[in-house]
Parts: structure tokens; sequence; C-alpha cells
């Protein structure tokens, strides 16, 4: 796997500013198990939302047996119509101050012409569900002065790509929404952070791609997932991880970002502030 540095965490103050409890929608595997077991070791506890309800209480099993944490297991298909209110309204009892969507990808390897079915799942877990998750908790981080939300996007919402049509598109909303959040809540005590992710070595992945795929140099899910928590607890608005074509400018690309969005940040005071 290729090498990827880990930002400092301080679990301690991570704990402090957006425990006690986490909400991981997409949690079964992969980059969502990652999450889940990070935060498990910074003592946070966590609601473990996807399909399979004994996969999640198997993780959640396990969390409990090596951390001492408390779980909940919500079984919820993200492409199903009303997933994100079902989500908010399923966690009403407990304080959440970490909302992650991290919402994989469904059938998106395809020409446009062959995906009708699976571009509409895509909208609906990508967009759908995610304005409608983030609506719920932001207003319930809002409310109690502080909190998080880490919105799992990819590199390939960074422009179009081939055989990735909705897939690029959706994951270009994620990165645009996560930002112009940021822009909206950062200054009112809510992190939020957008992860333009590479490349990792996921099941879903490995399930999608040729086999061949095993020959290339990928990502560590757990140093990305690690990095995500360390940036949004550094207050930054959006990570994007060098990979594929074009890599060498994606710094500079991440930074021209940000910049311009505390730029706009500043313009907008002028509407909103008399």
């Amino acid at each position: 796997m290729r090498d990827l540095p880990r930002l400092p965490l301080d679990s301690e103050a991570f704990r402090r500013r957006f425990g006690p409890w986490a909400v991981i929608a997409g949690a079964s595997e992969g980059t969502g198990e990652c999450f889940a077991r990070k935060l498990a070791e910074t003592g946070m506890n966590l609601v473990l939302v996807s399909r399979r309800q004994a996969a999640l209480e198997k993780l959640g099993a396990e969390l409990v047996e090596e951390h001492r944490i408390s779980y909940r297991a919500i079984a919820q298909d993200l492409t199903e119509d009303g997933a994100g209110l079902n989500i908010v309204e399923a966690t009403e009892d407990l304080d959440v101050g970490l909302y992650i969507s991290n919402a994989g990808a469904d059938g998106f390897s395809a020409f446009f012409e062959d995906s009708t079915d699976a571009a509409h799942r895509l909208v609906r877990m990508n967009i759908t569900t995610l304005i409608d998750a983030t609506n719920g908790f932001g207003k319930r981080l809002l409310d109690r002065g502080r909190g998080g939300i880490i919105v799992m996007a990819s590199g390939a919402g960074l422009g179009g790509q081939p055989n990735l049509a909705m897939y690029s598109a959706t994951k270009a909303f994620e990165i645009n929404f996560a930002e112009s959040l940021w822009g909206e809540y950062h200054d009112r005590g809510i992190d939020v952070l957008g992860v333009a992710a590479p490349i990792m070595r996921t099941p879903t992945l490995l399930r999608t791609v040729p086999e061949s795929f095993n020959t290339w140099d990928t990502f560590d899910p757990a140093d990305v997932t690690h990095n995500a928590l360390a940036g949004l607890l550094a207050g930054e608005p959006i990570q994007i991880i060098p990979d594929g074509p074009g890599a060498e400018k994606q710094p500079q690309i991440e930074a021209d970002r940000k910049a311009r969005l505390i730029g706009f940040v500043e313009f907008n005071k002028t509407f909103t502030e008399g």
C-alpha cells in the first residue's frame, strides 16, 4: 500500500469536542469500520448504520469488548427514500456530537447508458440521504453549540471521469456541499470537513474492480480515516489526498479551494451582517 503519513490527533481533545456519540452512516466495513475503530479508541460511543445488521452487531460487540464503549446498530439502506430522516429519528434520544457520511459506491463503474438504476441509487445515497441527515444533525449540533460533520467524498469529485459519470457528479456535490457548510457553520462552533478520498483498498472496491486491481498501489483506509478525524479537529474544510493523474497539483488545489472559501465567507458577511 502507499504511504500516507498520519497527522497528529489528540484523542482527549477530540472526544471533548465531538463526543459523546458519533453516528457513522456506512459503518459495516472498509472506511466506515476504520472510523468506528478509531473513534472507539478515543472513548466515543457509536451509532453504526448500514444495511447489514449482523455485521454491525459483530463490530459493535468487538468494540465494546476492546474499549468499553456503548453502541447502537441501525439497519438502514442508505439508498432508500427517507433514509437520512430515519437515521436522525432513530438517534433522537442520544447526544450526538459527530455525524459521518460514509456512503460507499453502488454499481458505479459502468457506461452511463447502462447505469440508470444505479444512477438514481447514487443520487439518493450521496445527495438526498446526505441532505436529510446533515440537516437534522446540523440543527442539533447548532443547538448544543459544538460538534462536527465529516463528508467522505472522493477524488473522483474533483472532475469528470469516464465510466464514473454519476459517481463523479454526486461526489462533486458532496465536496461542494461540505465546503459550503463549513462556510456557514465554522464560525458558529460546528466543524465540517469534506474529504476527497483516494483509491483505497476496501472490500467494496475489491468486489467492484477486476482481479488485476490487486496489483495497483492503493491507500490504507485506516490512514485516510485517521487523517480525516485529525483534519476535522484542526478545523480544516477540505482534505485532498493526492492520487491519480494530476496528483502533483492537488495540494495546491486544496490550498486554493480553502482560500477561495474563506474569501467567500468574508464577502458574504457584507450581506448578512448589519
